[in-house]
């Protein structure tokens, strides 16, 4: 059953610690039971929790990611306490859900039994989440806290130039810099503009250029 559910939530493969920036990695590195992630959209947490999994899987350990709950049952947390490493991305779009929230609460239990590391995510603190159930808010309460923040644009720039690398491509300074005043600096846009940038510089035998980004971008 875990096996299928990987297959239904495939990991990025350069949402990896070695593409990551910022310093909630080292962090969330020597947690060995149960973590909260917290931090903004776009601050990097659905990054961690599949480099967490990248990571356990390089280390012949069983892991899963969970992304879009809502599209699911709560029957999704059944038997996931047989993984070594479990990562759930937010948490906070189920909660208030009675059904959903006695499954965490059940496989937080059952995670910490086997002695597994279970990483939830969501959007604000702990003690902000409008959890009705007392005992999973409790557990949620008592979990290690780890915090992202968006990065400025330097680190922005260092982030689309590891991604790049890891893409097989260079991307200058001038080029990236570029890049941070045309395109919406939120890093889905970023990447997703990394992406293009990617198959021009394939298809036209090219490096990445601020006239090539102009091309393409239409600018």
């Amino acid at each position: 059953m875990t096996g299928q559910l990987a297959l239904k939530f495939p990991l990025t493969s350069d949402a990896t610690f070695g593409n990551y920036i910022g310093h909630a990695a080292s962090k969330i590195r020597t947690i060995k039971t149960l973590a909260y992630l917290w931090g903004p959209t776009q601050s990097g947490r659905s990054h961690l929790l599949q480099a967490l999994c990248h990571e356990a899987n390089d280390n012949k350990r069983s892991a899963i990611y969970l992304e879009s709950l809502w599209e699911y049952e709560a029957e999704l947390f059944n038997g996931l306490e047989s993984m070594s490493v479990i990562a759930v991305d937010d948490i906070d779009t189920v909660i208030g859900a009675s059904d959903w929230e006695l499954a965490l609460f059940h496989l937080i239990n059952a995670v910490s039994d086997k002695q597994g590391l279970l990483v939830v995510s969501a959007k604000v603190p702990a003690n902000q989440l409008a959890v009705d159930l007392n005992d999973l808010r409790s557990r949620l309460s008592s979990a290690v806290a780890v915090h992202t923040d968006w990065l400025s644009d330097q680190e922005k720039l260092q982030a689309l130039q590891k991604r790049a690398k890891f893409r097989g491509f260079t991307l200058d300074d001038d080029v990236g810099h570029f890049l941070l005043d045309r395109v919406p600096r939120n890093m889905g846009s970023l990447m997703e503009v990394l992406g293009r940038i990617e198959l021009e510089t394939l298809n036209q035998q090219r490096k990445a250029t601020i006239p090539l980004v102009k091309r393409m971008l239409g600018l």
